[in-house]
């Protein structure tokens, strides 16, 4: 059995190679790398939603359109915003979303209600924490 046990040690120990015998060399066994610490950070995540008022003229709209778009290259050049986008689905009452990077929910609905589009009711925002860990990026 300790035959068994031994060759069965040293197979791995070959199969592994160099770089696995020099790690368990340098690291005495009582000593275990401590984990990564993963810290959480919070965000909030706003979903745009239709708004109650289309009434404006084509021309109207597409000013609006205009100054959400500048809202949103503010809010992002000021770091505010991580991330925003559209929704594919131009009939569906989700428009598009915003993850913000502020400290209160109080300051993302400051953020969402200077927001041209929302100003007009074009689009209304709802707002929720959301924890990510932090520095995570899209891949």
């Amino acid at each position: 059995m300790f035959k068994c046990i031994l060759f069965f040690l040293l197979a791995f120990a070959a199969a592994a190679g160099p770089a696995w015998a020099a790690e368990t060399a340098a690291a005495p066994a009582a000593q275990a790398a401590p984990a990564p610490a993963h810290r959480m950070k919070q965000y909030f995540f706003v979903l745009l939603k239709r708004g109650p008022n289309h009434s404006q003229s084509k021309a109207e709209a597409e000013k609006i359109q205009e100054g959400h778009m500048a809202h949103i290259r503010a809010t992002a050049e000021s770091g505010q915003l991580q991330i925003a986008g559209p929704f594919d689905d131009e009939d569906d009452e989700w428009r598009g979303i915003l993850i913000y990077d502020v400290k209160t929910q109080a300051e993302a609905k400051a953020l969402c209600d200077a927001d041209p589009a929302v100003k007009a009711g074009r689009l209304v925002c709802d707002i929720h924490g959301w924890w990510a860990q932090q520095g995570a990026t899209l891949k």
